[in-house]
This record gives structure tokens, C-alpha cells and sequence, in this order.
């Protein structure tokens, strides 16, 4: 997919909404999971982790989270499993993890 950063500053600028939702990076499995299966059964949607819920940019301190997504959150959580697409874009030094939901088929 390869998001460019403009695309995801636009994002970010856009706010939250029935499409896009911001995490911090220390959220709970369980809470991630919800969010990932929330926008499965509507029109699917992006998840920017490392983004705290007013637009700020704080990063994300984990340097595993694509595993913990899916040896975690995915393999624990979600049933069934859905595999989102996981990219992660640099903003300043600071990386987002991009966490993209399609629409459920069931």
C-alpha cells in the first residue's frame, strides 16, 4: 500500500471519525480487537496508532507491534480471524503504525 506521509498528515488532520480512529501505542489487546472487528462488520476503516485522540504525533515505543497485532490481538481477540494491512510511516522521527480494516465478508 505505501502511504505517503502527506496522505497521512492529511489523515490525521481530518480528525476521527466512522472511519479513522487514533491509538496510542499502549492500548489494550482487547480494546484494539474491538476497534479492528467494529470497523470489519461496517464499511471496514483505518486505525493510526501512535496518534493520540486530539491529532498530536506521539509515536509508537513498541518495536514489535506488527507481531503483537497479529500473534496478540488477531490470533487472541478477533474471531474469526480478519487480517488487516499493517504499514508503518515515519512523522518526525516517530513512527505510526497504519492499521487498515477491510469490510468483513461474514
Amino acid at each position: 500500500m505505501n502511504m505517503l506521509l502527506s496522505e497521512l498528515l492529511e489523515l490525521i488532520a481530518q480528525g476521527e471519525g466512522a472511519k479513522l480512529e487514533f491509538k496510542r501505542d499502549d492500548l489494550r489487546p482487547e480494546t484494539l480487537a474491538r476497534e479492528i472487528v467494529a470497523f470489519a462488520n461496517t464499511h471496514g476503516g483505518k486505525i493510526l496508532i501512535g496518534v493520540e485522540d486530539d491529532g498530536e504525533i506521539g509515536g509508537m515505543q513498541r518495536d514489535n507491534l506488527q507481531s503483537w497485532l497479529m500473534d496478540t490481538v488477531i490470533r487472541d481477540y478477533v474471531n474469526p480471524p480478519i487480517v488487516p494491512d499493517y504499514e508503518e510511516v515515519a512523522v518526525n522521527g516517530k513512527r505510526i503504525a497504519v492499521v487498515s480494516v477491510p469490510m468483513g465478508i461474514s
